[in-house]
């Protein structure tokens, strides 16, 4: 297999409206279609692959595969349009997420990749669980990061898959003729929830400067108007849900934990975990936290 191993990446920051947003370009990174993937650590070693979540770069994995190191074989991916990639030839044409999910499965297949751990974080958890169920018998396990499979439920429990898709297709839309700075504006207004320290909430906002804003309102029209619940039956593989929690809450823990447990209803088996002290970057705001949960879920596929 043509492997390539990579020295750590450098930083960087984003955010928007509702959700996340991030990505950068990474050296040495190998190129697709609709991402590039940036390889650390040991080829002999348990396989990784860290997809981030709505704008956001690889870099966002920076401490990750750091703390990795030699122990793991690691592949983070970028996303075209996201923090400083280019955006794909095919930018503006037809679904985002469906054809990244098809090219990410094609990429396993090529590497002949097996007994993966996906980790996911907000698009990026839905990419993989639509990806745990498209290549069962080679992922393992996915560990998802502040994520539901029906966005727009989070915010209107009664809302409909019509509703919600009508939703996501208006601010899809809207963002992408926004003013350039008042697009930016809206980062700055939401980063409180992306990230409890002014560290987090700094990086979160290089990201967001640093993505191709066409690229990012297409797939923001499909995180929040988007239900794959349907897909949840299909995965096959152990999953682990980290959810974010932190005072000031609008909702108790306990409560925040029964809205996710409906929303993965349909995943049988599925582990949800608050965490608290953390704003949607849970890999900011509880590193230790997170890498605990990282090391379980490796230690669990590997037995």
């Amino acid at each position: 297999m043509d492997k390539k191993f990579c020295g750590p990446m450098r930083p960087v920051g984003w955010l928007a409206l509702f959700v996340a947003i991030f990505v950068a370009n990474m050296p040495g990174a190998q190129s697709q279609e609709r991402f590039e993937v940036s390889r650390h650590g040991a080829a002999s070693e348990q396989t990784i692959i860290l997809i981030p979540g709505l704008g956001s770069p690889g870099d966002v994995w920076a401490e990750t595969a750091v703390g990795l190191g030699d122990s793991a074989d690691t592949h983070i991916i970028s996303v075209a349009g996201f923090g400083g990639v280019p955006a794909a030839q095919t930018a503006g044409e037809g679904d985002f997420i469906a054809p990244l999910v098809t090219e990410l499965a094609d990429y396993i297949d090529a590497h002949q990749l097996e007994d993966v751990t996906l980790v996911g974080h907000s698009l990026g958890a839905q990419i993989s669980l639509q990806l745990a169920a498209t290549r069962p018998e080679a992922i393992t396990s996915v560990l998802v990061i502040d994520s539901a499979p029906f966005f727009a439920r989070l915010f209107n429990p009664t809302v409909t898959p019509e509703q919600a898709a009508a939703y996501g297709q208006s601010m899809g839309s809207q963002m992408a003729v926004l003013p350039r700075e008042q697009y930016l504006g809206f980062t700055r207004q939401g980063l409180a929830v992306q990230s409890m320290t002014q560290e987090g909430q700094a990086r979160v906002y290089g990201y967001m400067e640093a993505s191709d804003q066409g690229s990012v309102a297409r797939a923001m029209a499909e995180v929040a108007g988007g239900d794959f619940r349907p897909v949840l039956p299909g995965v096959r593989a152990d999953v682990t849900v980290l959810v974010a929690w932190a005072e000031p809450s609008p909702m108790t823990a306990a409560d925040l934990l029964a809205v996710y447990a409906e929303q993965y209803a349909g995943l049988a088996g599925a582990t949800i975990k608050i965490v608290d002290g953390a704003r949607h970057f849970i890999m900011f705001d509880q590193s230790d936290v997170f890498m605990a949960e990282l090391q379980i879920v490796l230690r669990a596929a590997e037995q």
